[in-house]
C-alpha cells in the first residue's frame, strides 16, 4: 500500500533526497518548499523531471511553514487531489550558525518562528 505523504523543507538537503526516496518506494509525495515560482523555481522543475523520468509520484508543492494560509492551501491541494494526507514528515528549517550574540533579536525569532512555531 502506497502513502500519501507531506514533506516540508523539501527543495534541498535531507528533505529533497527523503521526498525521492519516499517516490521511489512508490509512495504518492508533495515536496514542498516555498516560492516553487519563483527563487525555488529551478529546484522545484528538477523534481518535476525526476518524476517524469522515473515515473514517480512526486510532486513540487507551494508551502510556507510561517503561513498557516500557505500550510491550509497545500493541505487542501493534497486532499483535494489524493483525499487523504497520510503521513506529514516536517523538515523545514533555519539554519544559523555562529555565537548567538552575532545575531540580532530579530534573526534568532526567524529561527524560532521557522523551526518550533512553523512546526
Amino acid at each position: 500500500m502506497h502513502n500519501v505523504i507531506l514533506v516540508t523543507g523539501a527543495g534541498t538537503g535531507i528533505g529533497k533526497l527523503t521526498a525521492q526516496a519516499l517516490a521511489e518506494a512508490g509512495h504518492i509525495v508533495y515536496a514542498t518548499m516555498r516560492d516553487v515560482e519563483g527563487r525555488n523555481k529551478p529546484r522545484a522543475d528538477e523534481l518535476r523531471t525526476l518524476a517524469k523520468e522515473r515515473g514517480i509520484a512526486l510532486h513540487p508543492l507551494e508551502l510556507d511553514v510561517l503561513s498557516q494560509d500557505s500550510a491550509d492551501a497545500a493541505a487542501a491541494t493534497i486532499v483535494r487531489e489524493q483525499g487523504r494526507i497520510d503521513v506529514v514528515m516536517q523538515n523545514a528549517g533555519h539554519l544559523v550558525v555562529g555565537p548567538a550574540e552575532a545575531f540580532t533579536p530579530e534573526e534568532m525569532a526567524k529561527v524560532f518562528d521557522t523551526n518550533l512555531f512553523g512546526a
